[in-house]
């Protein structure tokens, strides 16, 4: 009689996730072949313990959409440099106090491997939902040892970061405090300035007759519903009297479009308003961006968006019975372009950030608002 084999708590997790996320996913083999799937997650379950993780991340890329990951895949532990693409390479935009004579140099070899050597092994850790997606992601996978390892680039517990500059060994941390350069933050003076108000989540401030609305997250969190009143109601006058609206999305991952939903609804139609927007703009953002658009005939400025116009999301969290992972797995199909398969939301007007601009922290939107608005 055949007695089947034990498995293995990994190959228990595995089985599990691919049930769960056949139950609640829109459509999940929609990209990806059911059998390449399910060997894929087979294989990640014999991978080696230590990087049961990243072979995982590795098999749910393969479903082709940004919303699917896994919480916390690298365990924690992070590089001390933070690294962003710019127009095709890769620069340091942020360090820990150890290295921040790093920021802005431009990333040339990493533990003696050219750029072009690591990205095709680490990009198989990225949805691919988009090119933006993959951009955002390979920072993160080209600096981290552990992946690095994973993929043979790397035997020891350090990385070796050669630059334009020089070169500079690092090790990944766990709780490591990064300063990063961002340009798009406000500076104090404009946060002084009379005509401020709002949190770090959404604030506004008039910038001549052009009110300027900067949404960087789509939640309440931490602040009250009276706050949340307080800043639609005086938004909503300062719109009135604006020659022109700026919303700024640069910064908006997502979250809940209630929200900020039914104050776009209100905002006047006989205004000229403007959406910024660029790589970090996803999700819920990305709802805000095209009801703008096609409900108040605003342009977008800026960056390409984060996010394909037709893509998963909303998602719910999928709990492995043994190791406990995490796993985000998106539930619904939004579709604002239908019958296209446009893979990237560009702006109107091209309003692009550079490596000087992240060196000085100078936020070009600034610049164009004084000179076209």
């Amino acid at each position: 009689m055949d007695i089947e084999k034990e498995l293995t708590p990994e190959q228990e997790d595995v089985r599990y996730l691919q049930e769960k996320l056949e139950e609640t996913h829109f459509d999940l083999y929609r990209n990806v072949d059911e059998t390449k799937f399910t060997e894929a997650l087979e294989s990640a379950a014999d991978a080696d313990p230590g990087y049961f993780k990243i072979a995982l991340q590795e098999a749910l890329a393969l479903i082709g959409d940004a919303h699917i990951s896994i919480q916390g895949f690298l365990n924690g532990k992070y590089p001390p440099i933070e690294c962003k693409e710019i127009t095709g390479k890769f620069y340091i935009i942020g360090a820990s106090e150890q290295h921040t004579g790093l920021i802005g140099q431009e990333i040339k070899q990493i533990d003696g491997y050219t750029i072009e050597e690591i990205i095709p092994k680490v990009s198989k850790l990225s949805s691919k939902e988009s090119r933006e997606v993959l951009l955002a992601g390979l920072p993160v996978y080209m600096t981290s040892n552990s992946i690095l390892k994973y993929y043979g680039l790397s035997n020891g517990d350090t990385t070796e970061i050669s630059t334009d500059i020089g070169k500079t060994k690092i090790a990944e941390q766990k709780d490591i405090k990064i300063k990063t350069r961002n340009p798009f933050k406000w500076k104090t003076h404009e946060l002084e300035d009379s005509t401020f108000l709002g949190n770090r989540d959404y604030r506004l401030r008039m910038v001549g007759e052009t009110l300027l609305f900067q949404y960087n997250s789509c939640t309440n969190e931490n602040h009250t519903q009276e706050e949340l009143k307080i800043f639609k109601r005086d938004l909503l006058k300062l719109a009135k009297t604006s020659k022109t609206i700026v919303v700024d999305l640069r910064q908006n991952s997502g979250g809940n479009t209630s929200v900020m939903g039914d104050l776009f609804e209100k905002f006047p139609v006989n205004k000229k308003i403007y959406v910024a927007i660029g790589r970090k703009t996803f999700s819920s953002a990305i709802h805000h961006l095209f009801y703008l658009k096609n409900n108040k005939n605003a342009v977008l400025i800026g960056e390409n968006a984060g996010q394909k116009p037709n893509r998963f999301g909303d998602h719910k969290v999928i709990e492995l019975p043994n190791s406990h992972i995490k796993v985000n797995c998106s539930y619904k199909y939004f579709e604002f372009l239908p019958g296209q398969d446009l893979d990237v939301i560009e702006p109107d007007i091209k309003i692009p950030v550079t490596i000087e601009d992240y060196k000085n922290e100078t936020d070009p939107l600034n610049k164009w608002i004084k000179d076209n608005l």
